[in-house]
Formats: C-alpha cells, sequence, structure tokens
C-alpha cells in the first residue's frame, strides 16, 4: 500500500517522437494499484496451494503411480507404493 511521505509511483512514458517522460500516477492510478496489489496479496494462498498440488500431481504420476501396479502384481514389496505417496506428500507440504 502506498504510504503518505514517500515518493509515488512513477511511469515512463514514450511519444511518437521518441521523447521519454517520467509521470507520477495520478490518485486514481494509485489506488488502482493499490487495489490490485491487496488483490494479489490475498491470493497468494490459493497460489501456493494450486502449486502444491500440482507438483504433487507430477510426482504421483511419474514416481508413484507405477509403483501401485507393480505392488499389486508382487514386483515390488508390499508398503512400497504408499511409502512413496508418503514421501511426496513430505516433499510438498500443503
Amino acid at each position: 500500500m502506498h504510504k503518505e511521505g514517500l515518493m509515488g509511483r512513477s511511469r515512463t512514458v514514450i511519444d511518437k517522437t521518441g521523447q521519454v517522460t517520467v509521470r507520477s500516477f495520478t490518485a486514481e492510478e494509485e489506488a488502482a494499484k493499490d487495489a490490485e496489489e491487496q488483490a494479489w496479496a490475498a491470493e497468494a494462498p490459493a497460489r501456493a496451494a494450486a502449486e502444491v498440488q500440482n507438483n504433487r500431481r507430477g510426482a504421483y504420476q511419474s514416481e508413484s503411480d507405477t509403483l501401485f501396479f507393480e505392488e499389486q502384481a508382487g514386483e515390488v514389496a508390499a508398503g512400497t507404493w504408499a511409502a512413496k505417496r508418503a514421501e511426496i506428500k513430505v516433499r510438498f507440504p500443503k
């Protein structure tokens, strides 16, 4: 959030002739940017949870799915699949 007394936000504008100008945000632009930053921060937990879910899904598919079938066929020791899933959950905690 923008604090009073601190230098405000600005943007660089380049016109048709190539002239570069730095302009301060208007009060409305400041308020809109503050709202955007607050919304982004509020959504952080949901983004983090989605990232964990995606990481787990990928790890399950590449590391544990085949173990399930191998365990069912008796090709690996019982509990191998569950142990791998538990390891993935520890690696990617919620």
